[in-house]
């Protein structure tokens, strides 16, 4: 093995942008708020991250339904890969309705 050692950070990463990666739109309460997402990752992680960047996190992910632009409603725990999502794909992010109320 040589040269391994010499170059540890050098993984994918400086190969131009790495191809397990997109960016997701997600539109959140009329905001858009762009994810950089792992196309390996379950949707859910994009989601959260989408909610954590916009400030939305009053509710848990399990409240919210995620939709695609024809307004299909996507599974959280696929992965993006499965839905082939082009780079800048927008995705609305709602509370399910009926949701806010206690026990």
């Amino acid at each position: 093995m040589h040269g391994d050692k010499d170059k540890p950070n050098e993984d994918k990463k400086g190969q131009g942008g790495n191809p397990n990666k997109i960016t997701l739109v997600f539109v959140i309460n009329g905001s858009a708020t762009e994810v950089e997402a792992n196309v390996n990752a379950p949707l859910k992680a994009a989601a959260n991250k989408a909610l954590e960047q916009s400030g939305n996190e009053g509710q848990p992910l399990e409240n919210w339904e995620l939709k695609d632009a024809n307004g299909n409603l996507l599974e959280l725990d696929r992965k993006l890969e499965d839905y082939g999502f082009a780079s800048s794909t927008k995705l609305f992010l709602n509370v399910k309705a009926g949701v806010g109320g206690g026990r």
